[in-house]
């Protein structure tokens, strides 16, 4: 690639009016090295080329005076040498590639991404540490340059490419929710490099995960519960018998939402479901259907409250998730001058609350007021009240 540099460096200096003493100075250089980059004697050092650009406010192609189609002729060049230089495990020459790409065509970054990776992959050169340490450096510099729609292929590449010293960390800093959360990433990872006695564990997670969204569907429920009660009962049902189904449970229907068993980690679901369900039987005035499923919402609170150890695992009875438990604790939620007891279930990123206070505000609202009248909802809603655990903030 022909590289037009000191001619660019005279044109941009005399279109800013400097003396070429005027110019080593800001560059920290003497006139004499200036005069020499001009004639193109020699050339500044690679490193300063971005500082050069920046001066002149220009980009580095332009200071190189690179054509677009010089540039892709020198492009595919060096694909094709890195290539050749990855298959036959030449860690140093991949490595200069890499670094020529980082420093020099960091517009190209998510072009160049998936080619240098897949290339890296198949013969699993990554396992250098001296080129690991590069692709580092490589998704970084994406990080920092490129929009964050392409960061996606950088961090998928990245987990399950990275060691398993630096593997953390990585994955604490760009896993996020849905496809790149560390559960689907770490799957993905352990899947590629065939260890596939890492994976149960990680398919165990993403298996509850989707679950728990399938059985806790319909995000706008309000509006189903008002336009069609019916049909909303007949949805809640289709859920809880699912839920019931996968836990290997088979309850009667007065106690559908609790599953007829203790608590386990889909308590915050059958909570969710429950409220739902005695809703849409107030809505069309079956009090009897209401109390039942109010009733068997109130046991699930019960249980999963009436457990007093600041930390514990909770599982649960599906075959598909045998072994599996969320990592729970007991919290303490500063409101009013007071503490509530609350509880989070957590895997990895994703958390799940059982906080009473909420579901005292979901039973006040107007969905169930055709229940107050009668005396069961009092004594149901008493039932609620004693699952509020409160203390006074310690003052220590």
């Amino acid at each position: 690639m022909k590289l037009n540099l000191g001619n660019q460096i005279r044109i941009n200096r005399r279109r800013m009016n400097l003396t070429q003493e005027q110019l080593a100075e800001k560059f920290g250089t003497s006139p004499q090295a200036i005069s020499r980059w001009e004639i193109g004697a020699t050339y500044p050092d690679i490193e300063m080329l971005p500082m050069i650009a920046s001066f002149f406010e220009t980009s580095i192609d332009a200071l190189l005076g690179v054509t677009e189609e010089e540039k892709e002729k020198f492009c595919a060049e060096l694909q094709q040498s890195f290539e050749t230089a990855v298959r036959a495990k030449d860690a140093q020459k991949t490595i200069d590639i890499m670094r020529e790409i980082r420093r020099n065509l960091k517009e190209y970054q998510h072009y160049w991404f998936w080619g240098l990776y897949t290339e890296i992959w198949k013969v699993r050169l990554f396992r250098d540490e001296k080129v690991l340490e590069e692709m580092r450096l490589l998704a970084e510099e994406i990080f920092s340059v490129c929009p964050k729609d392409d960061h996606w292929a950088v961090i998928d590449c990245m987990s399950y490419m990275e060691d398993d010293d630096h593997l953390d960390t990585f994955l604490d800093t760009y896993a996020s929710r849905e496809d790149m959360a560390r559960s689907s990433l770490l799957f993905k990872r352990y899947k590629m490099r065939e260890e596939l006695d890492k994976i149960e564990p990680v398919r165990h997670g993403i298996l509850w995960y989707e679950l728990s969204h399938i059985i806790t569907a319909a995000n706008d429920w309000q509006v189903y519960l008002c336009k069609d009660p019916n049909h909303f009962i007949w949805f809640c049902e289709t859920q809880l018998n699912y839920l019931n189904a996968v836990n290997n449970l088979s309850p009667d229907k007065k106690h559908l939402i609790s599953g007829g068993t203790g608590a386990d980690l889909w308590c915050e679901e059958r909570i969710q479901l429950g409220i739902r369900y005695a809703a849409s039987f107030a809505k069309l005035g079956k009090m009897d259907e209401a109390y039942d499923a109010f009733e068997d919402t109130i046991r699930v609170i019960e249980q999963i409250m009436s457990i007093v150890d600041d930390e514990f695992k909770i599982g649960c009875s599906s075959p598909a998730l045998e072994g599996f438990a969320l990592e729970s604790k007991i919290n303490w939620l500063e409101k009013d001058g007071k503490e509530y007891k609350e509880i989070s279930l957590q895997y990895n990123d994703w958390w799940n609350w059982i906080i009473p206070l909420d579901y005292q505000k979901a039973f006040k609202h107007a969905w169930f007021d055709t229940m107050r009248a009668d005396k069961r909802f009092d004594v149901l809603f008493e039932r609620l009240d004693k699952c509020v655990v409160c203390r006074e903030i310690s003052t220590n």
